[in-house]
């Protein structure tokens, strides 16, 4: 087990992005907001570092984040995926399991990258929320 693998140490909860309509997003642009019937609601091990660090979302605009997470590769083979949510926390603390947003500290996911090491046996994936 490398570096990358053991320096997650804390547990967070990842509810993976749902588009609710063809577009997702309401008429000002903004995504809608996520209420998900049969949350797939599990611990995963992360880092989580609480950064103001600046950073280049997918659309190419500067923004500040609240927190950079390190994150292994799901359980199901995926990715996270910028427009997810990051909760850091225990399953058993969760004010609301279906409704993300409603548990105090939860961040969407803005930017995502994978990294492997020198031998690319290992990927090092960090989430800016």
């Amino acid at each position: 087990m490398g570096i990358v693998n053991k320096m997650r140490k804390q547990n967070a909860i990842y509810w993976p992005l749902r588009v609710v309509d063809d577009s997702g997003r309401d008429s000002h642009g903004q995504l809608v907001e996520l209420v998900l019937t049969s949350a797939p609601v599990v611990n995963y091990r992360v880092r989580w570092e609480a950064e103001n660090e600046e950073f280049l979302d997918p659309a190419g605009t500067t923004r500040i984040s609240n927190a950079i997470v390190y994150l292994p590769l799901l359980p199901d083979g995926n990715e996270v995926e910028v427009g997810g949510i990051l909760w850091l926390g225990d399953r058993a603390d969760l004010t609301k399991e279906n409704t993300p947003r409603a548990n105090a500290g939860a961040f969407t996911v803005r930017r995502f990258d994978k990294m492997p090491n020198l031998k690319a046996t290992e990927f090092l994936r960090t989430a800016y929320l």
